[in-house]
């Protein structure tokens, strides 16, 4: 009667940390799928970013072709222009004007090109980006489904330990298991611990020969002279 009380008092130990640890883990899980969720999003936002400079950059390039045209347009009227002039002061006035045009047309020919090749950097680098960013979606997308599948593992191993539980304190006596809540209460949890090679394995402390061999008859539920735990010896062979 007292073994299988005692047996019932560590089973019950036993089903309520794994309780408590499934708890501490259901609690967790939801944030590990936060940050996960937050890589994607980071990896997004990495990509809209290296997007929209590409993007800001080809409007720039746009712009200065149009400029680079237009200004091909005065060039072209000032030059017909030139045929219709009268004076030389008129004539040189508009020359001056032309080489201003070609100068700014060159200088905006440089910049062209320099926009190109900063695109075509921008463009090869967000390739890589997307490339990257797909392997790495892949892994996080498989994370997040292990993470969801132990959400639900942990969810029905608290349900079923809950339904051994009950079964328990059934079956336990009203006065070991007030003694159990007691004690679990004033030592942290643990009320019940293992006793071996004469020394009990909650505070760590010996106890007496005599003492150590009581606990192994299973005739009465015994206290650490220590800690005041309950001991419970498992007969799994020598110790």
């Amino acid at each position: 009667m007292v073994k299988n009380q005692l047996q019932l008092l560590w089973k019950l130990q036993t089903l309520e940390r794994q309780i408590e640890e499934a708890l501490k883990e259901k609690g967790s899980l939801p944030l590990v799928l936060e940050r996960l969720a937050g890589l994607l999003k980071a990896q997004e936002e990495k990509q809209e970013e290296e997007k929209r400079g590409i993007e800001e950059l080809e409007r720039e390039r746009i712009k200065m072709e149009g400029e680079l045209e237009m200004e091909g347009e005065r060039i072209k009227r000032s030059q017909l222009k030139l045929l219709e002039i009268k004076t030389n002061k008129e004539y040189q006035a508009l020359l001056l004007e032309i080489e201003g045009g070609k100068e700014r047309n060159s200088q905006r020919e440089e910049e062209i090109i320099k926009l190109l090749e900063n695109i075509d950097q921008l463009k090869a680098d967000y390739a890589s980006t997307v490339e990257r960013a797909q392997k790495e979606r892949v892994a996080i997308e498989d994370e997040q489904a292990k993470v969801k599948d132990q959400m639900v593992k942990v969810e029905r191993d608290i349900v079923h330990w809950h339904q051994i539980r009950e079964e328990v304190l059934q079956e336990l006596a009203p006065e070991h298991l007030k003694r159990y809540n007691t004690l679990k209460v004033k030592r942290n949890g643990i009320a019940v611990v293992l006793v071996k090679n004469e020394g009990c394995q909650g505070c760590y402390v010996n106890i007496p020969p005599q003492l150590y061999n009581e606990v192994q008859k299973y005739k009465e539920i015994i206290l650490c002279p220590n800690c005041n735990r309950i001991l419970y010896w498992e007969n799994k062979g020598a110790d």
